[in-house]
């Protein structure tokens, strides 16, 4: 390893660090999730109608907020942001810091971006690329808001390269945790070990078994957190609806082709970068490249199941 190159790791190692820093000090402003899961947090140790008003005076969004307009709806809420477990459970871990609940929910975006960072210049070997794409906008955004979408970033990112390596037992492990952080992540768990076993890098049980084993933990998830089926999910997120509770969902074909073609012509514009990068890496000849595959399955079912045009 050369002086040059061990002088440029640290120059970026520097530069990932001061981005993280910013992210942490310059959150997204208008976040509306952070404090959903600031009140599950506050949920183990109070009752919602104490929870409710700190909430609900937390920042301008969620006062003009007309879903949470009662401890009751607060309450209802809940259950969709409950089934990120081990994302809940690091905002509670963290309280030895003695930092506020958003302050380290702050930290766990940050420190996940500098995960993320480490990760790719191991990934790439390169600082210069790695960097420009940490710096870029459509990534730093994600490590601004107060949602589980850093850490899992993070954990799915650090799965992959251990996939890419050979190292299946703690790429897939990395993987299954994945689930506990984002419940959706079960559609790339689901699409790497159809991947694996393609390429006869794993058998027919062992992916049979990881399989029900990720499967099974959502539903673990989804029973313990009270969460809502995908119709409700869908309709009080693209349709309407006070309450997720108090939804009865009545929607066809049309009305879901019709919010999926909608959605789709917002984000074209926001995955131009990730398409042209991941054609760039599809034709770069990597030996990585066939990951790709699972991933843009993984994405595209995503998408189909729930056609959001956020940007993360």
């Amino acid at each position: 390893m050369s002086a040059r190159y061990i002088f440029t790791t640290c120059l970026y190692l520097g530069f990932i660090a001061v981005v993280s820093w910013a992210c942490f000090r310059h959150p997204v402003a208008d976040d509306f999730d952070r404090y959903i899961y600031e009140a599950l947090v506050r949920g183990r140790y109070e009752t919602v109608e104490v929870v409710y008003p700190v909430v609900k005076h937390s920042n301008k969004r969620a006062e003009e907020s007309s879903v949470l307009d009662s401890p009751t709806h607060l309450g209802q809420l809940e259950p969709l942001y409950a089934i990120k477990p081990l994302y809940v459970e690091a905002i509670d871990a963290t309280a030895f810091t003695g930092l506020s609940i958003q302050t380290r929910i702050n930290l766990i975006s940050a420190l996940s971006l500098f995960g993320v960072g480490i990760v790719m210049l191991i990934w790439t070997g390169n600082p210069l690329y790695s960097a420009l794409l940490l710096a870029s906008s459509a990534i730093t955004v994600i490590f601004r808001m107060g949602t589980p979408d850093g850490l899992s970033t993070f954990a799915v990112l650090a799965g992959l390269w251990a996939v890419s390596r050979s190292r299946l037992l703690i790429g897939i492990l990395l993987l299954l945790v994945s689930v506990w952080i984002r419940t959706d992540n079960l559609l790339l768990v689901i699409a790497v070990l159809g991947y694996l076993l393609w390429e006869k890098q794993i058998t027919l049980v062992d992916a049979g078994v990881m399989g029900a084993t990720s499967a099974a933990s959502v539903a673990v998830i989804n029973h313990f957190s009270g969460n809502y089926s995908w119709p409700v999910l869908f309709q009080f997120s693209f349709i309407g609806g006070r309450s997720p509770a108090e939804i009865d969902p009545a929607f066809g074909l049309v009305q879901y082709f019709g919010v999926a073609s909608r959605n789709a012509e917002t984000i074209i514009t926001q995955v131009a970068i990730w398409l042209l990068l991941g054609i760039m890496a599809w034709s770069s000849k990597s030996a990585d490249r066939g990951l790709l595959i699972p991933v843009w399955i993984a994405v595209a079912a995503h998408y189909a199941l729930y056609p959001s045009p956020e940007s993360r």
